[in-house]
């Protein structure tokens, strides 16, 4: 099965040095999916590489995607002892045709729909599960861009009430019951700098 490898980010790493990522250089970890920062490049998420059986770069749905062989050499886990984040829960990806999206995905990767879920008020959610994370489709009224694109991510974190009140009510907001039974989820807000949507979770409960 496909694995994420690693999401390409625009801007500055210090934004997220401040919510304790740990970096080597431009690349901090999310788990065991490397953040790689392109500090010429603008803010949001560009690019993401994805395990795979071959190297080549292609396009899902618009989405410049690296694929490598390689991936393998990455490690399972994240290196750093001091890592907040345990893993990256899902990625979101938004469309303005869910079906179209989601066929590219499987066509390119060989990952079927898992389910969908409709989120109210003409919105759609479609989820394609890696070995190390989901693709989260999102589709609907909001969305009027062609094409698809990388929209932001969620993170589970090991003690989310304590990283959300050690970052104060100005950067992360008070943890609040998810959409997932059991879990509590937290918003990054906007003027942290990240330039990407991006929320903590507790983790999975199993």
């Amino acid at each position: 099965m496909s694995r994420l490898v690693a999401l390409h980010v625009g801007g500055q790493r210090e934004p997220w040095q401040n919510l304790g990522l740990p970096f080597t250089g431009s690349i901090g970890m999310l788990g065991d999916v490397e953040l790689i920062i392109n500090p010429t490049g603008g803010p949001g998420l560009q690019r993401w590489t994805i395990g795979s059986d071959s190297d080549r770069d292609i396009e899902i749905d618009g989405i410049p995607t690296s694929l490598v062989s390689s991936w393998s050499e990455h490690p399972s886990t994240s290196p750093f002892a001091d890592q907040r984040i345990v893993r990256l829960d899902h990625v979101v990806v938004n469309t303005d045709n869910l079906d179209r999206t989601s066929e590219a995905i499987e066509s390119a990767l060989g990952l079927p729909a898992r389910r969908d879920r409709d989120a109210g008020n003409g919105v759609s959610q479609r989820f394609h599960t890696l070995d190390n994370t989901i693709i989260e489709l999102v589709s609907g009224p909001h969305i009027t861009t062609p094409g698809a694109s990388l929209w932001g991510m969620v993170v589970s974190v090991d003690d989310l009430f304590d990283l959300a009140d050690g970052l104060g009510p100005d950067v992360a907001s008070p943890p609040k019951r998810a959409v997932q039974p059991g879990r509590y989820i937290s918003t990054v807000r906007s003027a942290s700098g990240l330039g990407v949507p991006f929320a903590m979770m507790t983790p999975h409960i199993k």
